[in-house]
């Protein structure tokens, strides 16, 4: 009989990004209450990083019935937090000052982390489904949250390069990326060179933001 672990849970190489992107948005939370919003941004794509490879890394071990489903179970929970409250918590180091609209900003936040709490929910339900019947996914429902360690960065890039109002616009931004997750879109799970292609993107936006900007 196999000895269980003294810690609690299901531990292997295939579990550290999972981990390490859930350490970055942690970081990431604490440097934007700071008000460090470029380097929470930075955590903020660590993490988006960490999630894109982290099922590329959990395939490569044959695992159990009950490792697969632990692994599935922290990456919704990493996920919440990571592209989530981290995303709310950005908002709120830019916002607190706008007492005149905080209730909207407020309104606008819960409604954020509730769809992403839906659409991870949802994710995992459809995701076991599709492994009781030995199938593999080929399209997503609704956007990704994970979408939003990309769209984020780029925006606030963009806003910072053009000088345009970046408070106002990640209202916005949070409000549409709110429906997206939740609206019954199909969209085509990329591949390994896939996720490559769309990681490039958020290159320059690293650049820029580590290095300061305007």
């Amino acid at each position: 009989m196999k000895k269980p672990n003294a810690i609690v849970g299901y531990h292997g190489y295939w579990a550290v990004l999972t981990y390490l992107g859930l350490i970055s948005a942690a970081v990431g939370i604490c440097l934007a209450i700071q008000g460090h919003l470029r380097y929470a941004l930075i955590c903020l794509m660590v993490s988006g990083l960490c999630d894109a490879f982290d099922g590329r890394v959990a395939s490569l071990k044959e695992r159990s019935d009950k490792e697969k489903n632990y692994g599935l179970q922290i990456d919704a929970l990493a996920d919440l937090v990571n592209f989530g409250v981290l995303p709310i918590v950005i908002g709120y180091s830019i916002w607190q000052n706008n007492r005149f609209l905080l209730p909207l900003h407020f309104a606008v936040c819960s409604m954020y982390v509730l769809a992403a709490l839906i659409r991870l929910a949802y994710f995992n339900v459809i995701e076991m489904e599709l492994e009781k019947k030995n199938e593999k996914r080929t399209y997503y429902e609704g956007l990704p949250v994970t979408s939003a360690a990309l769209i984020i960065p780029f925006v606030f890039s963009l806003c910072d390069l053009f000088a345009l109002p970046f408070q106002h616009i990640y209202l916005c931004l949070l409000f549409a990326l709110a429906c997206l997750f939740v609206l019954r879109i199909r969209i085509p799970k990329p591949r390994t060179r896939g996720i490559v292609f769309l990681c490039l993107p958020g290159l320059p936006a690293v650049i820029y933001i580590f290095i300061g900007g305007r």
